[in-house]
């Protein structure tokens, strides 16, 4: 490193130790120029040597104040004021940077370099005409280098000036030829102008130039059909379809205009061609998908559409797991969850890294109740996500379900304590933990896990009406109950299993003509419930009427999931609790 360091270093050396010329300004400088001896030519020198040392190392300050002590002994060096000023531009100082590049400028007016560092620094700055000024002159200056034209004629078109700017795209056609950059931009411009045969003209340059590339045919049908010109749209359509009639570009062109100019059935042929075609990227269909199909459409047909399109990606890329999760996502929002549980499979089988899918396979395997596969994925998503805690609630639950209380306890409490910033879902936890020691016969570690969940949320509606229901079923804080259970039916009104709640628990405090109020308003939501029949005669046998009572210890039976007792009931006529 020290020798490849030292090689330039010997250079500068040589440069200025022999003493340096007197510079040469032209008459519009402002700086006069200066005589310098011997001595100062050698002292600039070591001093220009020093600052080059420092700024390649890093050094930017120390390298600016060599630099300006320099530049004390000779303002009149272009290159130290170029250098000074990249080291301003460097550092974020702009106006001293404006300063440097623009004397040396000055100074050095025929010097490329400078003058494209002076133009560009304006052109941050928002000074667009002074820019404008500088990269004509190098144009002029440089008239073959078509890389100046196109950033003089990007700027002249910042400034509304798409006359001039046409005209430097035309000469940089004139030495490159047709060119798509050129074109394209062209073409906005002429568009900006509402000029769209002129746009039109510019693509047909790039077709006649390329006449094999369907993606400028599918641009210039844009233009037209964009313009209202569908009768030319088509003529480009089937001049791109003489071309490749299979071509998916021709495809999808084609059901644009059908689908612009309501061809329903011709629409549906050409996208599901388009989409069919494996060499469309899957990236382009997924976003015209859920740009025109919204996945929780409430317009069956569309929806419909969206899924057959779905499926059309699927089966043209079945090894990309993106495809069957669009699917599945289609069909899971359609209410089709047997099938979108098939597809949330695939995806899993080709990418199990996504959370958000395996959050919603466990979801939906949860709605199914799958438990088989609730639990076997469960714990797959547990080993894949340990920080999820939804996750924790829905495996939790499957089992919960299952009869597993012991391990759902220690599954709600691992969940709880991942939980962050979400209320509702700790509140949850709490509330399965609660429902678990529950069936364990675990009363007060029950109570203690519902009396944290409404600690943490005291409308969680679904503890409220559990929490009370238990309490009822063990006569005790009956009081407590009432007053649980009659806010869970205030948050949540008509909610059958909510009014039967309360019903009981005024059968349990021996309010029996308001429990039978109750009753009834729960059995209108839900007449077959062999739970809600079998209180409505239990309520009956305690306001004396027998006869009724049995009728509907009678339905109860038929309409099953009443208790174990209803038979007993039936056989003796009486009430056992």
């Amino acid at each position: 490193m020290r020798f490849n360091l030292y090689i330039p270093l010997i250079i500068l050396l040589i440069l200025y130790g022999c003493g340096t010329p007197k510079t040469t300004l032209k008459e519009a400088n402002p700086i006069e120029s200066v005589e310098l001896s011997n001595e100062d030519s050698r002292r600039f020198g070591r001093l220009y040597i020093d600052a080059a040392k420092e700024k390649i190392l890093g050094n930017d300050d120390k390298a600016i104040e060599k630099y300006q002590s320099a530049l004390h002994i000779d303002p009149t060096s272009a290159a130290a004021h170029y250098e000074l000023g990249l080291l301003y531009s460097k550092i974020g100082n702009n106006d001293l940077a404006y300063q440097e590049f623009k004397t040396a400028n000055q100074i050095d007016p025929n010097n490329f370099w400078y003058k494209i560092s002076y133009a560009t620094l304006l052109q941050s700055q928002g000074l667009i005409d002074e820019s404008i000024e500088v990269f004509q002159d190098m144009v002029d200056q440089n008239p073959s280098k078509v890389e100046l034209r196109y950033e003089l004629a990007k700027l002249l078109l910042d400034q509304n000036k798409s006359g001039k700017s046409i005209e430097q795209l035309n000469a940089i056609e004139g030495e490159i030829g047709i060119s798509q950059e050129i074109s394209f931009l062209k073409q906005r411009i002429y568009l900006s102008e509402n000029d769209v045969n002129a746009a039109a003209e510019e693509i047909e340059k790039l077709i006649s130039a390329f006449p094999q590339e369907l993606k400028y045919y599918a641009l210039l049908s844009e233009i037209y059909m964009n313009n209202g010109k569908e009768k030319e749209a088509l003529e480009v359509y089937e001049r791109m379809r003489a071309i490749n009639p299979e071509n998916y570009t021709v495809q999808f062109a084609l059901a644009q205009y059908y689908r612009k100019t309501s061809k329903k059935e011709e629409y549906l042929e050409a996208i599901q061609k388009a989409f069919a075609n494996p060499k469309m990227s899957i990236d382009d269909k997924i976003k015209y998908i859920l740009t025109f199909y919204q996945v929780n459409s409430s317009q069956q047909l569309k929806k419909a559409e969206g899924i057959m399109l779905c499926r059309k990606v699927a089966e043209a890329h079945p090894e990309n797991a993106k495809a069957h999760a669009l699917l599945a996502d289609y069909l899971y929002f359609d209410n089709q969850r047997e099938e979108a549980k098939l597809s949330y499979f695939n995806t899993i089988r080709l990418d199990s890294s996504r959370f958000p899918v395996w959050n919603q396979l466990l979801i939906i395997l949860s709605e199914t109740n799958d438990k088989k596969n609730l639990l076997a994925y469960g714990a797959r998503a547990l080993d894949l996500f340990p920080n999820q805690p939804n996750i924790y609630l829905i495996y939790g639950l499957g089992l919960l379900q299952d009869e597993q209380y012991q391990n759902a306890i220690k599954i709600f409490d691992l969940g709880k304590d991942l939980v962050l910033d979400n209320p509702a879902l700790k509140s949850q936890l709490f509330s399965s933990m609660g429902d678990a020691h529950h069936e364990l016969g675990n009363d007060l570690e029950s109570d203690e896990s519902y009396d944290k969940a409404l600690e943490i949320d005291p409308n969680n509606v679904y503890v409220l009406n559990n929490y009370s229901y238990y309490l009822s079923l063990r006569k005790e804080r009956l009081d407590l109950a009432k007053e649980m259970s009659l806010k869970s039916n205030t948050l949540a009104p008509n909610q059958s299993s909510f009014q039967d709640t309360y019903a009981w628990i005024l059968f349990q405090m021996g309010n029996y003509e308001e429990a039978n109020e109750w009753i009834d308003k729960a059995l209108k939501s839900d007449a077959n419930s062999g739970v809600l029949l079998e209180h409505k005669g239990d309520i009956l046998y305690q306001l004396g009427m027998t006869d009724e009572a049995m009728d509907f210890w009678k339905k109860a039976k038929e309409a099953g999931g009443a208790s174990d007792l209803i038979d007993k009931k039936i056989k003796e006529m009486k009430l056992f609790e």
